[in-house]
């Protein structure tokens, strides 16, 4: 499982003025602050049900509403070890994390996964679950696939994902020969059916700089590089991409990069915003969605707790332009899970009302403290006019 080091970000905060309203802005004027240790948990409708579980180490729930398959109109993609660590018990499987796909005919339960061979399993029985593809014999794609983010344009699916191979020396991280550490970067696929696809012959992003250099000091990263976590959406004819890189100062930080051309075309894909000037901070695993004109970013960031795992909390930032952002606040874990991470959003419209979702992955604990993710989960919350405009002037009192 590739999981990777977090350092402690800025937490700061900003006070507004007070408007009543229900929700966001039915809150005292006290209560209002936005900023990283701003406790946003009672916004939202925390569901218990798991939609997925018995796994042995899964997370990063990607749905899709697909209107052109009436049968399955909702359908997912996530990533880990289903049975075994590593998917040792799958069959001539190579690597460690695999993507797998599911599908259902509604969106908040009944979810069924692929099984392979045109099967699905409806009984939630991980032993039948089967990856789409697996990780490749390449210094970039050799141990770790994960991370997929889809969209459909046209008739096409495309997903960026990520993809961590051995480096020059093809030695793993940590072995006594090893001097290069991993190569992370985002890999590109395409395909007709949501299980079939056509990858990327190389990295769609990466860092060449990353390729046989030293890792930092703090863990399997490389400065300015380490590419992982892609977060895609299609707007305007062009495909935008956040995702998170190692910064040498603030840690795990998001960055921006764009595509008008081919999707699968490394040459295309030109990056507008990382390097020394991260999106935002200290924001691991981010992942977009827009409602209206508002960008909503969700990561687990640390620094909420002197624990490596607890210490992580699901936060939310909003922004006009995708690339400057005001961080919001986060929200606490379930009370029968000691941390929740690896957010995915979702935005679901119910005639007029808008519903912002975010899919999560519950960590296991206990003691020793076992970091893996055994149930999948949501949490909702209704998205109106007036909290739409709350964030559009915060935005904009802070960045013109």
């Amino acid at each position: 499982m590739k999981r990777r080091a977090f350092l402690k970000g800025t937490m700061g905060c900003l006070t507004l003025g007070v408007l009543s309203h229900k929700g966001v802005l039915g809150q005292k004027a006290e209560e209002r602050k936005f900023g990283r240790k701003v406790n946003r948990s009672n916004l939202w409708e925390q569901r218990s049900a798991n939609i997925l579980s018995g796994f042995r180490n899964m997370y990063q729930f990607h749905v899709l509403h697909d209107p052109d398959d009436e049968a399955y109109p909702f359908k997912a993609w996530f990533f880990g070890w289903a049975v075994e660590d590593s998917n040792r018990h799958i069959p001539n499987f190579e690597g460690s994390d695999a993507i797998f796909a599911a599908r259902s005919k509604q969106l908040e339960s009944g979810w069924e996964v692929y099984a392979g061979d045109g099967q699905w399993d409806t009984t939630m029985n991980p032993k039948l679950w089967r990856p789409i593809f697996a990780p490749q014999n390449l210094y970039f794609d050799e141990w770790h696939n994960g991370d997929p983010s889809v969209v459909k344009v046209g008739k096409r699916f495309f997903m960026a994902y990520s993809s961590t191979g051995h480096n020059k020396d093809r030695e793993p991280y940590g072995s006594p020969d090893d001097r290069d550490g991993s190569f992370l970067c985002i890999m590109g696929a395409v395909s007709e059916d949501g299980v079939n696809w056509q990858r990327s012959k190389e990295p769609i992003l990466a860092n060449p700089k990353d390729y046989g250099a030293p890792t930092v000091p703090q863990g399997d990263s490389h400065p300015y590089g380490s590419y992982h976590r892609p977060s895609l959406l299609y707007e305007d004819g062009k495909f935008k991409m956040w995702f998170d890189y190692w910064h040498p100062k603030f840690g795990v930080c998001m960055g921006y990069a764009e595509n008008s051309y081919d999707f699968l075309n490394p040459k295309d894909w030109q990056i507008i915003r990382a390097f020394e000037n991260p999106c935002i901070r200290d924001f691991p695993n981010p992942d977009v969605v827009r409602i209206e004109d508002v960008y909503f970013a969700f990561a687990d960031p640390s620094g909420y707790a002197p624990h490596p795992w607890t210490g992580r909390k699901i936060a939310e930032a909003i922004s006009l332009d995708g690339l400057d952002w005001v961080v919001l606040g986060y929200f606490d874990p379930d009370h029968d899970t000691p941390a929740i991470h690896v957010p995915e959003a979702f935005v679901w419209r119910e005639g007029k009302s808008r519903w912002l979702y975010v899919f999560y992955a519950c960590q296991i604990g206990g003691e020793p403290y076992n970091y893996r993710y055994n149930r999948i989960r949501f949490m909702k919350r209704k998205i109106t006019d007036d909290e739409l405009n709350l964030y559009r002037k915060i935005w904009r009192e802070r960045f013109g």
